[in-house]
């Protein structure tokens, strides 16, 4: 069985990891290909870093506001970056759960 087929089965129906503790830079690299987000640059990682360690510390997934207050982005930075929006985007690649309510 090949590591792509493997890492599949670690996701829920949405493409978001069923099991945080199971994220890696790689597993963050082939989501990124899946969702048509890849080549992942700095920035991309600025977010990804910061989402999983807010969402470590607090439980939850920070805003849009908060990730732009705290990176010093604008809102349209981040969604030029994750066009598919923050959660299916920048949550997904950092392994946190679907957020309530994200279709």
């Amino acid at each position: 069985m090949g590591n792509e087929e493997s890492n599949a089965r670690q996701l829920d129906s949405d493409g978001f990891l069923k099991e945080i503790s199971t994220w890696s830079r790689e597993m963050a690299h082939e989501l990124a290909e899946r969702n048509d987000l890849a080549p992942l640059n700095e920035e991309h990682w600025k977010i990804i870093e910061f989402v999983r360690e807010y969402y470590v510390k607090n439980g939850q997934a920070p805003p849009v506001v908060k990730i732009g207050r705290e990176l010093d982005m604008k809102p349209s930075e981040i969604c030029e970056l994750f066009p598919c929006g923050v959660a299916r985007g920048a949550y997904r690649l950092a392994g946190l759960p679907r957020p309530p309510g994200c279709l």
